[in-house]
């Protein structure tokens, strides 16, 4: 790829040229009158313009130049999406939706584009089927989301807590949703004795909800009733998760609106299911748990 493909043909020295104007040059448009000082001011804006977009072919150039030798050093050339079928594809699809958003409002992504204030934090399955805010049906900005393989919260994780500590310090959201789904593959993953690799290690956190519910587990003989509820328990075993976790508790002790619930989404019927349990302070989890805020 020649890097000065960038800045070929634009014509910057031409265009500078085709705007230029004679300061004592008076003109009129639409029967108004443009003065002298005038003049002068519309021609200092374009230069000034045509400055920043100099600087910009500049650093794009750059950008690219440092792309081609990372290239080299590596040994094969720059891959371009030009040609991709799928890629323009997405691309059009994309544009479809911006044009129907804007018709049902035309400020939408001005408004946007300013700032997010949503009032709920979704951590789900990184399962293609399950989209937060499609089952919500809430448009982008009114939901913050996390997902991973089986909705799981770990302690260790500093994805999922950065996540978290975000949404609850600075978004202040005022629920947390912890939603699993039925027929989740991680889950199922974890209730077989089989060697995945790598994510055997993520999927041990899962077994550990399985054996702390064995005794319940074991008595339900249906093979797919167990599956499912299992997904159940691993929601709500994240749900505690969440729970424990100092940056909840914290919010809870300086007295912040938050509630932590569990939800199970059927992908069968596209229906959530409350699983019944919401935690809104810290005096729910017990003593284990808990952590003094005065400590």
């Amino acid at each position: 790829m020649d890097s000065s493909a960038f800045v070929s043909g634009v014509g910057v020295t031409s265009f500078s040229k085709s705007v230029g104007v004679n300061k004592c040059q008076v003109s009129r448009s639409a029967g108004a009158t443009i003065r002298c000082g005038e003049k002068e001011t519309l021609r200092d804006q374009l230069q000034e313009r045509m400055v920043k977009l100099q600087q910009a072919l500049t650093v794009q150039k750059e950008q690219v130049e440092v792309l081609e030798r990372i290239s080299q050093a590596e040994g094969h050339p720059l891959i371009s999406s030009e040609g991709d079928e799928r890629v323009a594809a997405l691309l059009k699809q994309n544009r479809e939706w911006r044009e129907s958003v804007l018709k049902e409002d035309p400020t939408f992504f001005d408004k946007l584009a300013n700032v997010q204030t949503p009032e709920i934090l979704w951590i789900g399955c990184a399962d293609s089927r399950v989209p937060a805010n499609e089952i919500f049906n809430l448009p982008p900005g009114e939901v913050f989301v996390h997902r991973n393989i089986a909705n799981c919260v770990i302690h260790t994780d500093l994805s999922c807590l950065s996540v978290i500590e975000y949404a609850v310090k600075y978004l202040k959201v005022k629920r947390i949703v912890v939603c699993g789904h039925y027929n989740c593959g991680g889950v199922k993953a974890s209730m077989s004795s089989l060697k995945y690799g790598v994510i055997d290690n993520w999927l041990r956190h899962i077994r550990d909800v399985r054996r702390t519910h064995f005794t319940e587990l074991s008595k339900i003989t249906d093979e797919e009733a167990q599956f499912r509820r299992m997904c159940e328990l691993n929601a709500i075993e994240s749900m505690h998760s969440v729970c424990s976790t100092t940056i909840v508790q914290s919010a809870w002790d300086e007295g912040q609106e938050l509630t932590v619930h569990a939800f199970i989404y059927d992908l069968a019927d596209g229906l959530l299911k409350d699983l019944g349990l919401a935690v809104s302070n810290a005096e729910a989890l017990g003593g284990v748990y808990r952590t003094d805020a005065s400590a």
